[in-house]
């Protein structure tokens, strides 16, 4: 009896066959059809915005990456460097001033970081229409306070 010896043609011939017969489960996976690759994270929803999107300035006015933005009717913020800007939310660092802290706070204003969010429909654009605000210096109820400020929104007519 003669020891079976493997040419190179036919180990290429065995190895073209071994691979045709398990590539196919390694596609589909051992449980059936179903790709082995699935995505298994939350769907995401397409946004319904389109176009840029502003934060509402004094008297109303659309405003991209300003460099104050009013906090209210008795604080302001200032100074502002934006880190990003037009997603859900738009964060960028600063300084705070008000009525409440005069005349501290007007001299040299407190440092903040603040998170715009909300994005709302105005006008066929997009506003973002709350701020949170960390502020180190400012403690208790205002620090709270600060926490969720409702921004002004343009009056739709």
């Amino acid at each position: 009896m003669r020891a079976a010896v493997a040419t190179p043609r036919a180990a290429a011939a065995a190895g073209a066959v071994l691979l045709a017969l398990l590539l196919p489960v390694v596609l589909t996976g051992c449980g059936g059809p179903a790709p082995l690759l699935r995505d298994q994270g939350p769907a995401v929803a397409p946004s319904a915005r389109s176009g840029p999107v502003y934060a509402a300035g004094d008297a109303g006015r659309p405003l991209q990456r300003p460099d104050s933005l009013p906090l209210g009717d008795s604080a302001r913020l200032t100074g502002l460097r934006w880190k990003s800007w037009g997603g859900p939310t738009a964060v960028a660092g600063g300084g705070l001033v008000g009525d409440w802290c005069a005349p501290q706070c007007v001299r040299t204003p407190y440092r903040v970081t603040v998170t715009l969010s909300g994005l709302q429909q105005q006008q066929g654009f997009a506003y973002y229409s709350s701020a949170g605000v960390v502020a180190p210096e400012v403690h208790g109820a205002k620090a709270a306070e600060l926490g969720r400020v409702s921004l002004h929104l343009p009056d739709v007519e």
